[in-house]
């Protein structure tokens, strides 16, 4: 890889990494604000989440802003009577680093986004039981909204899946690995219609974006449940939030560090992303070590049940409870009982463990090979245009069609 093609893709990763897309944990402490409601109930109202910078805990509920606002205002105009919506005010933050945005990490962001989703869906559904829900996310919103739905569709929502009609989410930092337009849908672009409706309207939408390869920064695999068919996640190419290479497990790991560190200024910044680097990595030495090293008899062996890639990256997840203290005391004693075994016999030990480690460290190197090959640092020298382009490059306008749609086909509701 040439020093100009590096020069090239730093700024494009880092911008990408600051303005979009890490890791989510649980829901923030944050208080809910009540959303607007009314007059009246709507047949469908829908609660918008933008990206990183274009929000704030004091933004107005009502104000078409965004990328998100892009999509949500012109389907107002086309059917004020049947639909109502709001955003959410967060504090879309990345550590203070992001113009706009809060001084919050991105995982308490993303949380506070969360806690806000789960009660307007609540109320909603509460003051106006007949009233569907639909959800339309950005970036650092859509993060947020796919792991709601995702919870909904597996039933531990806030609310029934019976209440959604529709999710759209767009540079989806958490998209899993190659998924299509509908997650657990391959091959289909028309969305399932709205719980309670024959779909008449819906059946002449279709859902347009080109087939992107690769998965979110924070990608899961966890399917949608009962929304398949209604959840789309759109992910424009060599957007780097929602399509990261697979090959590039070294950038997902610098990813959940940054997403949980304080970058208020250089001296933060620094201080806070050594402590996270450290921790992962003792975490991920404790994890390891008792479960990947079998040791007794004589004999010790490393056989990992999951790859170095793997455990470095689960290290730095929040989500993921870190080994407690007796778990770091356990493995310091097993490591112990390690040396001590291969001390007592290393003619044999040795050569075996090298050959062991060896093998588990050009299993890291493949885990990172996107990384080594410079057109896929080519591919994405274009990543904030990609992801900053959404409303620019008409992607929004399926989504607009979509929901002018669901209006149509839920009609007024009392």
């Amino acid at each position: 890889m040439t020093t100009a093609q590096n020069r090239r893709l730093r700024p494009a990763v880092a911008a990408l990494m600051l303005g979009a897309a890490t890791t989510l944990t649980t829901i923030s402490a944050g208080s809910a604000q009540a959303v607007p409601l009314g007059p009246g109930c709507p047949g469908l109202y829908v609660l918008g989440i933008q990206g990183t910078g274009q929000s704030s805990p004091t933004a107005d509920p009502l104000a078409d802003t965004g990328v998100v606002g892009a999509l949500l205002g012109p389907v107002v105009a086309a059917v004020p009577g049947l639909v109502q919506r709001s955003y959410l005010g967060y504090p879309a933050g990345f550590g203070g680093i992001v113009p706009g945005g809060g001084p919050d990490p991105y995982v308490s962001s993303v949380g506070d986004a969360r806690t806000q989703l789960d009660a307007a869906a609540r109320q909603i559904t509460e003051q106006c039981p007949n009233t569907l829900l639909a959800g339309v996310a950005y970036s650092q919103g859509a993060h947020a909204m796919s792991a709601f739905a995702r919870d909904v569709g597996a039933g531990r929502g806030p609310v029934g899946p019976e209440k959604i009609a529709a999710i759209a989410l767009y540079s989806n930092p958490s998209r899993s690995p190659d998924s299509p337009i509908f997650p657990g849908r391959p091959g289909q672009t028309v969305p399932d219609p709205a719980p309670g409706t024959a779909g008449g309207a819906v059946s002449g939408v279709q859902i347009i974006s080109t087939p992107t390869a690769g998965s979110g920064i924070d990608s899961s695999t966890a399917g949608y449940g009962a929304l398949e068919g209604r959840v789309a996640d759109i992910c424009a190419d060599a957007d780097l939030a929602c399509s990261a290479p697979s090959q590039a497990s070294v950038l997902r790991f610098g990813a959940q560090l940054l997403g949980q560190a304080n970058l208020n200024d250089p001296f933060a910044a620094l201080g806070s992303i050594n402590g996270l680097f450290h921790a992962a990595l003792g975490e991920a030495w404790s994890t390891t070590i008792l479960n990947d090293v079998t040791v007794g008899g004589g004999n010790v062996d490393y056989t990992p049940s999951q790859s170095l890639s793997t455990r470095m990256i689960e290290a730095a997840d929040p989500r993921i409870p870190a080994p407690t203290p007796q778990d770091a005391d356990l493995a310091r004693a097993r490591w112990g009982e390690i040396t001590a075994t291969v001390a007592a016999n290393p003619l044999v030990l040795v050569p075996k463990l090298a050959s062991q480690l060896g093998a588990a460290w050009a299993q890291l190197v493949a885990n990172n090979a996107a990384l080594a090959d410079p057109n896929v640092w080519l591919h994405f020298a274009g990543t904030v245009a990609a992801h900053n382009g959404y409303a620019l490059t008409g992607q929004l306008g399926s989504g607009i069609a979509w929901l002018t749609a669901l209006a149509y086909d839920i009609g007024p509701r009392s």
